[in-house]
């Protein structure tokens, strides 16, 4: 049973990164949910810097600085220091990167008015099962990776 529910993850995950990519398809398919993710927290976090990404996206520091280049390189993203601190850079969208991070932000919104389609038709008390389930199985993850150490 639980080599189908694995699968069932699997498959939907794939279905899910599928769909981003027919949403986006067009102007914005040259970057990949990470870069778009990137971009969206940086344009909803305060003082955006490598390692406050990193951490909002569990990544390590490194894949996000090699993320931002790219960004930096396709003028989606702008770095910045303040002028109290000459050490830490910080970055900022600029209007092209605005542009996808609202494009974004609509797409999201309608991610989830397609969802809420589906679970109108789960009963309340299918939906709790499901949401303990997977909140128990994000919780033995989350314990994994303590263990393991920090990204």
């Amino acid at each position: 049973m639980n080599d189908i529910i694995i699968n069932k993850f699997k498959e939907i995950y794939e279905k899910e990164e599928l769909l981003g990519k027919l949403v986006f398809k067009g102007e914005y398919e040259n970057y990949g949910i990470s870069e778009i993710h990137c971009i969206d927290l940086i344009g909803k976090i305060e003082n955006p810097n490598v390692t406050k990404i990193a951490k909002g996206m569990n990544m390590t520091r490194g894949a996000i600085s090699k993320i931002s280049k790219k960004l930096i390189n396709a003028k989606l993203i702008e770095t910045y220091k303040k002028p109290n601190n000459d050490k830490e850079i910080y970055f900022k969208l600029t209007d092209l990167g605005k542009k996808l991070y609202k494009h974004h932000e609509t797409k999201h919104k309608e991610w989830e008015e397609r969802n809420d389609v589906f679970f109108k038709n789960v009963s309340e008390k299918e939906q709790e099962v499901v949401a303990n389930f997977l909140i128990k199985f994000n919780n033995y993850l989350e314990e994994i990776i303590k263990s393991k150490g920090d990204i």
